[in-house]
């Protein structure tokens, strides 16, 4: 099967993309090509919205104008797949030059005319009803099978020598965390380390603001961190081996590491922001906080009783999402799921 990932210059876009071609690895072998999608100057979203709605039948023309992008250079796919904005004019017209083959996209769309995307992958169960959409976890890189099991945490004692991640975000769209939380942060990582003997491994991101940035810095210079991951030089994926350890804790901010978290099977404890609009992504959370794996704590006010109770009352997820997922998209493309693998409840976005 030729599959051909749209990348868009946003990882946390480009990686479900490619996460979607890990989970069609397993109903077939796979030969997957790349094409970066970016917009030019005048193509942005409304722009992109408008062309597609009123003039998009010349889709060679318009992938050149808006996209740079010369479809009669590329090979025929079996199957397209894309996640992020700038990639859904860019499948659709491409489907439309290449025959009406498959095109599979990682999340919610609006504004366009969705009848030609054949699967829409949607991580809010309140979108999974729309037509073309199932709801999944959010697709990733993450290899399951590449990190050992962690420790069982089932009970205080077993927290001392834990190895915790902790992946630092940063306000993004519709969240906000004020000085005052960064404050409450730090003082939670120092006391659950003392009370609790955790060993914290952390990483900040391109999101991260500078001082908070400094001040884990000065943590991890102090022997308060086990491990701490610079994301200004370590760069974009450094942050992937931390996946392994015994449990992990997010800023809710990042909807694709609280997804890589229960993706990696461990216990995931996203910490939630008092300024955020909800919207899509707080539904998406908040289904996948009703499954065993992933809880959700008030970054402000959390203590360390109250975060030590909650890590140890979690349970990891069994199985392996590129299962689930390659089981999801099986039907749409006229194939049968993994050998053996029954998707029994088709209401839950992982098990």
């Amino acid at each position: 099967m030729k599959v051909l990932v749209l990348r868009d210059k946003k990882p946390g876009h480009f990686n479900q993309a490619e996460g979607v071609a890990l989970a069609l690895g397993r109903l077939a072998p796979i030969e997957v090509a790349r094409l970066d999608v970016r917009p030019s100057w005048f193509a942005h979203d409304d722009i992109r919205k408008q062309i597609m709605k009123r003039w998009g039948r010349d889709a060679l023309g318009w992938l050149k104008s808006m996209y740079a992008i010369d479809a009669d250079a590329l090979e025929r796919p079996d199957v397209i797949v894309g996640s992020g904005r700038p990639t859904i004019a860019a499948g659709i017209l491409l489907k439309r030059v290449f025959g009406g083959i498959p095109f599979l996209y990682s999340g919610g769309i609006g504004g366009y005319d969705t009848r030609e995307v054949s699967l829409m992958l949607v991580a809010s169960p309140r979108a999974a009803g729309n037509p073309r959409s199932a709801y999944a976890l959010i697709p990733s890189v993450i290899d399951p099978d590449a990190y050992a099991p962690p420790r069982p945490l089932l009970s205080l004692t077993d927290l001392k020598g834990a190895e915790i991640a902790l992946l630092i975000g940063g306000s993004a769209y519709r969240k906000e965390y004020p000085a005052g939380e960064w404050e409450a942060l730090i003082r939670l990582v120092g006391d659950i380390a003392a009370q609790y003997g955790v060993r914290w491994r952390v990483s900040t991101s391109r999101r991260t603001p500078e001082d908070v940035h400094q001040r884990f810095k000065a943590l991890a210079e102090a022997g308060i961190l086990a491990e701490f991951v610079d994301y200004r030089t370590a760069g974009p994926g450094s942050a992937r081996a931390l996946f392994g350890c015994d449990g992990v804790v997010v800023t809710e901010d990042s909807m694709s590491m609280l997804a890589e978290g229960i993706a990696a099977r461990r216990p995931v404890i996203g910490l939630r922001s008092a300024k955020v609009h909800d919207g899509y992504a707080s539904e998406a959370i908040a289904s996948w906080a009703v499954g065993p794996s992933l809880a959700i704590l008030p970054m402000a006010s959390a203590t360390p009783a109250q975060f030590a109770a909650t890590l140890t009352s979690l349970t990891p997820a069994r199985g392996d999402w590129r299962d689930r997922l390659a089981a999801i998209i099986a039907p749409v493309l006229g194939l049968a799921p993994p050998e053996g693998y029954v998707l029994e409840q088709p209401h839950a976005a992982y098990l």
